[in-house]
């Protein structure tokens, strides 16, 4: 693997983070100065290709990435775009059943509005 790769897998797998490529790309030249938007493009659809991350495709954002490939959903807050991981062992059982094979993956994203901005909308102006 090259360095540009690993230095974007670096921060693609940081836990708890799904960075758009643009942060991943101010992210990288943290780590590696030289490295160019069009590397970080191209080293992300290579590991893309590759499974080794996987792009979260978004309606009204940009898409983001994440480095775990063990079967789990999304939680995707509509007002700031924050996206938390969460698992769901007896549905992922459930596929597994019904497919009657193993499950390599599945894309859930369940939309809501997360605690902060919620604060944000119940908190009284005065």
């Amino acid at each position: 693997m090259t360095r540009q790769r690993a230095a974007v897998l670096s921060v693609v797998s940081r836990k708890g983070c799904h960075y758009t490529a643009e942060e991943i790309f101010t992210e990288a030249k943290l780590i590696l100065p030289t490295i160019s938007r069009a590397t970080v493009y191209n080293s992300l659809h290579a590991l893309e290709r590759d499974r080794l991350i996987r792009r979260i495709t978004a309606e009204d954002s940009s898409d983001r990435y994440d480095s775990s490939y063990i079967p789990h959903g999304h939680l995707y807050c509509t007002r700031c775009a924050k996206i938390t991981d969460f698992e769901l062992p007896s549905f992922t059982e459930h596929l597994c059943a019904v497919a009657d094979g193993e499950i390599d993956s599945y894309e859930l994203k369940v939309r809501y509005i997360c605690k902060e901005c919620k604060k944000m909308v119940e908190t009284p102006k005065m």
